[in-house]
């Protein structure tokens, strides 16, 4: 594509699109590779006719954030820390959490030290902790349970094992708001791995699989 439409909104209240112009201009090498422009609406209705022609008219609701970022071994080990402390901030209000890792557990004093940032980002209200795993490294959970009581003295803390997830996904129960991260803590630097936010439909089914596991639990 030679061109697209791209929507600019502004995240400051005192500033408005106009202002995204005045900012590109001072870019020389955007300013000198890029052309933007304004249009009012109806300057791509003829675009989007031949799109819906071409694509049908249930492709405009079929769509995704970018949003999502890659972690890899090329990756600082702070910059990674900052990139998944920053998608984990998007849980703060958390009140109940399920954490769903096959192989989470691990005594690792990297990886607890990582855990042990991770809660403290989002312990503000929290109350319970749910862990769904696989039960392989049940003997080395001491070291995270540590990490949570650390943050929150008196949180609650369940375990569940299951094995009918292979993602890790950490999740708000009740909001519905989630993390997606590919791989557990001890491949975090050693692998790459994508992290994203989950969209709420798919917080919310995921959590609907595994709540009938914890309720029907010991």
């Amino acid at each position: 594509m030679k061109s697209g439409i791209v929507y600019v909104t502004s995240l400051n209240k005192n500033l408005d699109y106009s202002d995204f112009f005045t900012e590109f201009h001072k870019q020389p090498e955007l300013s000198r590779n890029f052309g933007v422009c304004k249009f009012e609406a109806i300057a791509v209705a003829e675009t989007l006719r031949e799109y819906v022609t071409k694509h049908g008219i249930s492709s405009l609701f079929h769509y995704t954030l970018a949003c999502d970022a890659v972690m890899h071994g090329g990756i600082h080990v702070d910059d990674i820390e900052k990139l998944i402390l920053g998608f984990i901030s998007n849980l703060k209000g958390v009140k109940n959490l399920l954490i769903i890792d096959a192989y989470l557990y691990t005594d690792d004093p990297d990886c607890v030290a990582l855990f042990e940032k991770m809660v403290t980002e989002i312990s503000g209200d929290l109350e319970s902790v749910t862990f769904l795993t696989n039960g392989t490294r049940a003997g080395e959970k001491s070291a995270m349970h540590d990490a949570i009581r650390k943050a929150v003295p008196k949180v609650r803390i369940h375990d569940v094992k299951t094995d009918i997830f292979h993602d890790r996904h950490w999740i708000d129960a009740d909001r519905y708001i989630g993390v997606y991260i590919g791989t557990s803590l001890n491949g975090i630097r050693k692998k790459v791995a994508l992290i994203d936010n989950m969209g709420h439909s798919d917080a919310k089914d995921v959590a609907a699989l595994a709540l009938p596991l914890i309720t029907s639990g010991p």
